[in-house]
């Protein structure tokens, strides 16, 4: 999944009140910014007119990156605080008697590189800002604007660009001229909605313009690509059209995808910022892109007050990322793929409420912040239904467009669009998804029937079997019925850690499955999981084991990624050869590396024993894949175990292959052919039980073993 840009500004110091747009539409601080960019100097020279609202205080502070030495011709500015944690520093702004505005120049370096965070496993870098001969990307982390705080802004942007250059920004574009001789290029923008954060791109882009129902539609590319560009653009309105029917109207004037100069995955107000080969995956345009489109409602459009959780993400992962999956019929399959997640990735120390989460910076972050809150948009979808599931998120949407929303602001336009009586229920709803920590767990204990006057009672014996408090669940059940193709499925409520629930059935129930679709946020039993790399990397302990009789190079580079892996802080990793180790640990997580790993015979055969097929020179994998022509990586369990094997016939290609395979955590297999480590198949070992199915106990004592009849489909969400 693609990051998301979070304007989330580190001045907590000094907050006014001014600054925050209100419900009652007061007055915002005004930038008119006068940028020239410098990219060999790696810097920039600007003006910026503020004009600030009504009653402000004469005396007020803003921060600046540290390079910038400000200076004005019509206020006292001094220095208040230097912040070097974030290369920031604070000034101190007195303003004339009277006075609503004063001006700033200034001008000075920015140039960070970009970097790996190294809490972060996927291969991912950032930066808070950098010019360079490349590009430029600012943010508000940059420091190249004055930050008054958190508040809210608009602004007008004139940028001076290199020739061959592009410059992009929210809002709408006009007045733009390219370079001539002695002049540079030009371009002005301006946004007149309130935004929390101003963003400058700048590169040499080959641009594509088209105006698709009145919305701008751009691509900026590094190299012409025209094909790729109008493949983009195609996406963008078909999504954004989608998005208008189910929402509500786009909320800014154009769409840009923009190619940024290393891998990126960052959504903007009105535009999204990808690297080069993000924007080349196949799969991206119909997967991770309409996520980014849809921050334009969600984060974008309404902003997100963070105090008491991001709540955006949630609702984005749902409405873009599972709602493409449910449109295809994959919907409980990526249901399940995120309750693994959350399972493999989340142990009770490492969880959190929702009200504790900003961004994501880790796996555990994402399984909550992105998963376990999409789960909770599901269960309140299926606890309204979808008339006023959409009704209440077009609502939503009007009401809080360009102003901060919260979980509570959710919570009541959901409870005023709900029939009254559910109301009391919404509030439990929340606070039990939204403010507790941690999941359900269920057990089905008993599954008995008897012969009534009217038909059949099936009596279901089921335990919430998790530490603390019971939940309050609409637990999904699908019953197969004697001479009934389709199961009859209904939704009982469940409110204590016991419960023996009775349901009257017009014909002889055979089989019951409780939230077969896992329609539920829970942690899944590990019977319900099949082995994965999320098993592995998300051990809170892993082994890695290499292979002292490999190779020389093959050694030094298996050796050079375990060192790497090490680094993560999430868990305790330690690295061994297989020489120095007797047997396997018990539990936790273990990686093999190398096909001549003397534990390679102990995992085969647990993989067989598992009904993976595994030859000796060779893994079967929907075909035949040849060990000594194509990396793989395969996984098992030994018992409690999660082990991991990865062999590859050329050393040079493990470097790569090492950054992507965080990257196919939710998948059992993988093959790469060599040397380009390109994906060749992909997979995961399928799940033939699940505790939370079982055959019913007739009256007589009989048992019946048959396969659970088909389920209803299930209208998607939108078209």
């Amino acid at each position: 999944m693609l990051l998301h840009r979070v304007a989330f500004h580190g001045l907590a110091a000094v907050t006014f009140a001014f600054l925050a747009v209100s419900a009652s539409g007061q007055s915002l601080p005004e930038h008119h910014l006068r940028i020239e960019l410098h990219p060999e100097q790696h810097s920039l020279v600007a003006e910026d007119q503020i004009i600030l609202p009504p009653d402000t205080p004469r005396i007020l502070y803003f921060s600046l990156h540290r390079n910038m030495n400000p200076a004005s011709p019509d206020a006292e500015i001094e220095i208040a605080k230097s912040m070097t944690e974030n290369s920031m520093r604070e000034y101190r702004v007195t303003l004339p008697k009277g006075s609503d505005r004063f001006t700033l120049n200034y001008s000075g370096e920015i140039f960070q590189p970009p970097r790996q965070d190294v809490r972060e496993a996927r291969s991912f870098e950032s930066t808070p800002g950098i010019i360079a001969e490349e590009g430029a990307v600012l943010t508000g982390d940059s420091g190249w604007y004055p930050g008054f705080g958190e508040g809210m802004m608009t602004f007008a942007l004139d940028v001076e660009i290199p020739p061959g250059w592009r410059a992009i920004s929210q809002g709408k574009r006009s007045d733009e001229r390219d370079a001539v001789q002695g002049r540079q290029g030009h371009v002005h923008w301006d946004e007149t909605r309130p935004q929390d954060e101003i963003y400058l791109i700048a590169a040499p882009f080959t641009e594509y313009a088209r105006n698709d129902n009145g919305i701008e539609s751009l691509v900026y590319l590094r190299n012409d690509d025209e094909a790729l560009a109008h493949r983009y653009q195609d996406a963008t309105a078909r999504y954004i059209a989608m998005y208008q029917r189910l929402i509500g109207p786009y909320p800014y004037a154009k769409f840009a995808l923009v190619e940024n100069f290393w891998e990126t995955g960052y959504g903007m107000p009105s535009f999204t910022l990808l690297g080069s080969q993000v924007i080349r995956l196949p799969f991206i345009i119909d997967t991770s892109y309409p996520h980014e489109i849809l921050h334009n409602w969600w984060g974008n459009g309404v902003y997100v007050d963070y105090s008491g959780g991001n709540w955006s993400e949630g609702l984005t992962a749902y409405l873009a990322d599972h709602l493409l999956q449910e449109q295809k019929g994959n919907g409980a399959e990526y249901r399940r793929s995120t309750l693994q997640k959350y399972a493999d990735f989340v142990s009770a120390g490492r969880d959190f409420p929702l009200t504790q989460f900003t961004s994501r910076h880790s796996p555990q972050t994402e399984a909550v912040g992105y998963g376990k809150a999409m789960m909770m948009f599901h269960m309140l979808r299926r606890k309204l239904g979808d008339e006023i599931f959409i009704r209440s998120l077009q609502n939503f949407y009007r009401d809080y467009r360009f102003k901060r929303a919260s979980f509570s602001d959710l919570e009541q336009e959901f409870s005023r669009s709900a029939d009254p009586k559910e109301n009391s229920d919404l509030k439990k709803f929340f606070a039990q998804w939204v403010q507790r920590t941690g999941a359900p767990q269920l057990r089905l204990n008993s599954a008995r029937t008897s012969r009534t006057k009217a038909g059949y009672e099936l009596a279901i014996d089921i335990e919430q079997t998790q530490p603390g408090p019971a939940y309050e669940l609409a637990l999904p059940i699908a019953v197969t019925l004697a001479g009934q193709d389709t199961a009859y499925s209904s939704a009982v409520e469940m409110k204590d850690k016991r419960a023996e629930l009775h349901l009257a059935l017009d014909a002889q129930p055979l089989r019951v499955d409780v939230d077969p679709e896992f329609d539920l946020f829970r942690r899944l039993d590990r019977a319900e999981i099949p082995p994965a790399l999320s098993q592995v990397f998300g051990s809170e302990q892993m082994l890695i084991v290499l292979p002292r009789k490999a190779p020389e190079d093959m050694r030094a580079q298996f050796q050079s990624i375990a060192q790497a892996w090490q680094q993560q802080p999430s868990r305790l990793t330690r690295i061994a050869w297989d020489d120095e180790i007797e047997n396997l640990p018990a539990d936790g997580s273990v990686w093999l590396f190398g096909e001549e790993n003397r534990f390679r015979g102990e995992f085969q055969h647990a993989l067989i024993k598992g009904g993976e097929m595994m030859s000796e020179g060779g893994a079967w994998l929907a075909r035949e894949y040849d060990r000594a022509k194509d990396a793989l990586v395969l996984t098992t369990h030994i018992g409690p175990l999660s082990v991991a094997w990865l062999t590859a016939p050329d050393a040079g290609m493990l470097p790569v292959l090492a950054r992507k395979l965080p990257h196919y955590s939710k998948f059992s297999y993988a093959a790469f052919s060599v040397p380009e480590s390109t994906n060749l198949i992909k997979g995961v070992w399928p799940v033939t039980s699940s505790p939370l199915g079982m055959a019913i106990k007739q009256q007589d004592g009989s048992v019946v073993q048959v396969p659970r009849a088909k389920l209803v489909v299930r209208e998607s969400l939108a078209k």
